[in-house]
């Protein structure tokens, strides 16, 4: 069977031709070239909040470990989801003679189990992936990403590489994709299936038999390439297969009004209190009604560049030129950032915590990991690494901890949760940071 770049697939699809052409192979070059009211489990969220510029480890770290530990001062904006949140400090980023790329390192290795070789590149898909390709099947959008300084670059959702995900930087633009063209709202009577969705079923079905036959013609190499060709298309209609059922849900929601075009999203403090919620919000009714299944936030840059109007250094620069007070042992301007942070962060809780869904809560139904950059940013020091969870996934992560890792790898944050998650792994990470022992003490 003899192949060329013009060589289409063909099939009929509701009674029409359809047609699929082929990507770029080898063989085109020459030689040289919990239960819902209907009796089927609730689905499990995953989420991620970001923040730049870590905490400061004498006002985050509880002295106490295990159940009865204390909110410190900079986790006291979270002491109402205190028996929802797990705390783990001590945990290290070991390096492995690769450098320490500023604002970088810290956060790519928490996220994918791997130091990474060159700042702004993850050497693997980001967790909030791999947890995707298993909760995020059957749903309009595989993932959903936020950022609410306004930034659509600060998004640390990746394929791996340099190609990042990109966030939505406003809430207009965040509504817009989740409730705007092609959304039907699932609480209403009248949801019926989009016809334009109807005519473009199934192409792959289609043309399964010219697909077979040109398998069976192709080297490895372009056996491999057609699968992942395949497995594109495939994972597009099962958006499509999605939109053409009325998802299932148990919360009740409404879908509120757009946004103001008027919002301004930027890196001050009174704007980041106004968007982040807000944006905490829109993510959770697209969680609710079962648009999405994974949702990322974040709320700066790694070189955090949140500032309070009338402070001519903010955060990130008062990280390197504020001294330490002699008295108090700190950075007191940028302990009061990290106090900030952690209040953003309370927002997101509160508004997953805020919507009904079963015998509980979104966010009892969810698994939130928030992470950032730095132990240390004065120094740029990566050990000891803050990382806090919320949620308890369903009933399948136990919460209310203080992990003290004791010098673990903070992959073992990560091969945790996609083991509460469903996730088939036996280990996670590379090199020093390949862990194969969850927190057993926290699956339930």
């Amino acid at each position: 069977m003899k192949l060329n770049r013009r060589f289409l697939l063909r099939g009929t699809c509701q009674g029409a031709l359809a047609v699929m052409g082929l990507p770029f192979l080898d063989c085109f070059l020459n030689s040289k070239g919990q239960a819902q009211t209907n009796g089927r489990p609730l689905p499990t969220r995953f989420n991620t909040f970001f923040w730049g510029c870590g905490l400061t480890a004498s006002l985050w770290i509880p002295k106490t470990a295990g159940t009865d530990y204390e909110m410190t001062v900079q986790l006291k904006p979270l002491e109402p989801w205190r028996k929802k949140l797990n705390v783990f400090s001590g945990l290290r980023v070991p390096l492995d003679s690769k450098p320490n790329g500023q604002h970088w390192s810290g956060l790519a290795a928490a996220i994918t189990g791997i130091a990474p070789s060159r700042t702004g590149e993850f050497e693997s898909r980001t967790i909030d992936q791999q947890v995707a390709e298993v909760i995020g099947k059957g749903v309009r959008f595989r993932s959903v990403s936020a950022a609410s300084s306004g930034d659509p670059k600060q998004s640390y959702s990746s394929l791996g590489g340099s190609n990042l995900l990109p966030s939505e930087p406003t809430p207009l633009s965040l509504y817009t994709r989740l409730f705007g063209p092609g959304f039907q709202d699932p609480t209403k009577g009248d949801w019926k299936p989009d016809p334009r969705i109807l005519m473009q079923k199934s192409v792959l079905s289609a043309v399964a038999e010219d697909r077979r036959r040109v398998m069976r013609n192709l080297g490895p190499g372009d056996r491999a390439r057609m699968d992942q060709y395949f497995t594109s298309v495939r994972q597009v209609e099962q958006q499509m297969e999605a939109e053409l059922q009325r998802p299932s849900i148990e919360a009740k929601v409404s879908i509120p009004e757009p946004p103001s075009k008027d919002l301004v999203a930027n890196n001050a403090w009174p704007n980041l209190q106004v968007i982040t919620p807000l944006m905490a919000r829109l993510g959770a009714i697209a969680l609710a009604t079962d648009q999405t299944r994974v949702f990322n936030l974040s709320v700066s840059a790694p070189q955090n560049q949140m500032f309070v109007p009338g402070d001519p250094l903010g955060f990130h620069q008062s990280t390197h030129e504020e001294p330490v007070d002699p008295k108090l042992g700190y950075q007191p301007r940028v302990a009061k950032y990290n106090l900030e942070s952690m209040e953003l962060f309370a927002a997101f809780l509160k508004e997953l915590d805020a919507i009904r869904e079963g015998g509980g809560t979104l966010l009892d139904h969810s698994v939130v990991m928030a992470f950032t950059d730095q132990a240390y940013a004065r120094i740029h020091s990566v050990d000891g690494l803050p990382i806090l969870v919320a949620g308890g996934a369903s009933g399948r992560l136990k919460t209310g901890h203080h992990i003290v890792g004791d010098n673990s790898p903070v992959s073992r944050v990560g091969l945790t949760l996609q083991k509460a998650l469903g996730v088939s792994v036996d280990n996670w990470g590379k090199e020093s940071l390949q862990v194969r022992t969850p927190y057993t003490e926290l699956l339930a």
